[in-house]
């Protein structure tokens, strides 16, 4: 009988033991259940998010080939329901480049302070800082411009950036700071982007 005792014992432990952790573990059992779908559901709705961003990019491509007003919306969309994604901001990009060609620079200076701020991606953040430089000078807002130089960009953006200080300087009438800009971005660049520095540089004059 003792046997049989024991057993009794055991399966009485096993209640106890069940009564006093059952709901833990099966609120354990429960989360891990939910996470496994919940990690799934993400998953799917992050393939979902790319999708539909990518056809919408596709319809801004195209339109944006004839007419940035009939992408504006598309764009707006894309900066609105899509900002995690990079097709919303390299929609902007491509928006801002169109704009600043036809020389409409306060939408795309627009465009790109939307890519400053809201992108997740640095390397478009700082293209897009490079870019709102260029249209600042051009609408002569060159205090502006010479601040954005002044953050810190990758090396590979360094002779872009001393070159458009050189730039700036010449825009400010200031042609010593001009030749030190344009002398440091030749020692940065490479090719015919050097060539393109130095013929500015030659245009300064010696200063002396």
């Amino acid at each position: 009988m003792s046997d049989y005792k024991t057993d009794d014992e055991k399966v009485e432990d096993l209640k106890t033991w069940w009564k006093e952790n059952g709901t833990s573990v099966m609120a354990g059992i429960a989360l891990a259940i939910g996470g496994l779908f919940g990690w799934q559901y993400w998953q799917d709705y992050q393939a979902n998010t790319a999708t539909a961003a990518s056809a919408l990019y596709a319809k801004v491509d195209k339109a944006s080939a004839t007419s940035m007003d009939q992408a504006k919306t598309d764009i707006q969309t894309l900066q609105n329901d899509y900002a995690s994604t990079p097709y919303a901001a390299i929609a902007s990009l491509k928006a801002a480049q169109q704009y600043a060609e036809k020389g409409e620079y306060e939408p795309a200076a627009a465009a790109l302070r939307w890519v400053i701020d809201n992108s997740k991606e640095d390397d478009y953040k700082h293209l897009a800082s490079v870019r709102l430089t260029r249209v600042l000078l051009s609408m002569k807002k060159v205090d502006e411009a010479l601040t954005l130089t002044n953050q810190t960009y990758p090396a590979a953006y360094q002779a872009l950036i001393d070159e458009l200080k050189g730039d700036i300087y010449v825009a400010q009438n200031k042609p010593t700071e001009a030749r030190a800009a344009y002398d440091k971005a030749m020692s940065d660049a490479a090719g015919n982007a050097s060539d393109v520095i130095k013929l500015k540089r030659d245009n300064l004059g010696t200063g002396t």
